[in-house]
């Protein structure tokens, strides 16, 4: 947030006479949305400043207009995490190695829960677009730095090594189902992928190692061309209100309406068109009026809109839902 233009807004503190650029707002206080109270409180925002100084609780009427009262407006308030206790954990997981060892046909959609051991989420606990994301100790972690897939990751590479896995959908850029070696054409980066460019005169790909998009870039265009024909280099990162790439979906869209079992990892399933994947098999069943008992499961640590229509609801994390399956169908030694 920090080298955004913004209105500056002077602090309460009386010490402090000048006034200073607000990097962001912390925490907010006083705002009783029209509810009547003995005692009212000042609506005040608590203010982090550019140069450094301590947090100051400023009072509302002096952040009108500015981009740090915007950005807080726009975040989004945070949902609690439930966990399962470790008895019912460990029970759900044998009902999900179960599913798996008899399905004939497993999708798996991951959302930013699956990476959340080195990366931020962004819904999730101190997830980038919640009200909590100061907290956020990942907050800039980024996987060109040298990170590694999780666990979870390595664990659906070897399952689906011995057959249990038909395909896999991720809503994330971050390159981590590539590089754990997951096989490509089982594959669909529906949100793009960070480290991709591809050339718009032969479409060659280009995978890079490092993060290609550019903060200023007009239409995708990442300023190099392509090294074969010379045309121009775009990313994939697909931003809100853009259309996925259209192969990419409709190939997932095809195997998720094939499968008999889907599984969502980490996802909170609040963004269309993905977020209906998993549960694409059993609309084709109702409009086909063919039954085939296809069964659907989320691992998510929070609530989601999509939770009615699953069949088994996992709290636990990915690498401790993926780690106990892997153990139970290919062994104890399956790393």
């Amino acid at each position: 947030m920090a080298g955004n233009k913004r209105k500056t807004a002077p602090c309460n503190n009386p010490t402090i006479t000048e006034e200073a650029e607000i990097e962001c707002i912390l925490d907010e206080r006083g705002n009783d949305n029209g509810k009547k109270k003995k005692r009212k409180q000042t609506h005040e925002y608590l203010c982090a400043w550019t140069d450094g100084q301590e947090p100051q609780w400023v009072a509302a009427k002096y952040l009108k207009g500015t981009l740090a009262l915007e950005e807080w407006e726009n975040q989004e308030e945070e949902e609690p995490e439930i966990f399962d206790s470790p008895e019912v954990l460990t029970e759900k997981c044998h009902s999900l190695a179960q599913l798996i060892q008899n399905a004939k046909r497993t999708s798996i959609l991951l959302g930013a829960g699956i990476s959340a051991p080195i990366l931020p989420t962004f819904r999730g606990k101190h997830g980038l677009w919640t009200k909590g994301a100061h907290h956020n100790k990942k907050a800039n972690a980024k996987v060109s730095d040298g990170l590694q897939p999780t666990l979870a990751h390595e664990g659906l590479v070897a399952l689906e090594k011995a057959g249990f896995i038909y395909y896999k959908a991720t809503q994330n850029y971050d390159d981590l189902s590539s590089r754990s070696h997951f096989p490509a054409h089982k594959l669909s980066e529906l949100h793009g992928n960070i480290f991709t460019e591809t050339c718009d005169d032969c479409h060659k790909v280009f995978h890079r190692d490092f993060e290609v998009p550019k903060d200023d870039s007009v239409d995708h265009e990442t300023g190099r061309h392509c090294e074969d024909c010379g045309g121009i280099l775009r990313d994939s990162i697909i931003h809100f209100e853009e259309n996925l790439p259209e192969r990419a979906l409709t190939t997932a869209m095809n195997k998720f309406a094939e499968s008999d079992l889907t599984i969502v990892l980490g996802s909170s399933l609040k963004v269309e068109p993905a977020a209906s994947l998993p549960f694409r098999g059993r609309k084709r069943t109702r409009s086909n009026r063919v039954y085939r008992d296809v069964k659907a499961c989320i691992v998510n640590l929070q609530p989601t809109g999509y939770d009615s229509q699953a069949d088994l609801i996992i709290h636990g994390t990915c690498d401790q839902v993926i780690d106990a399956v892997a153990k139970e169908l290919l062994g104890s030694n399956w790393r």
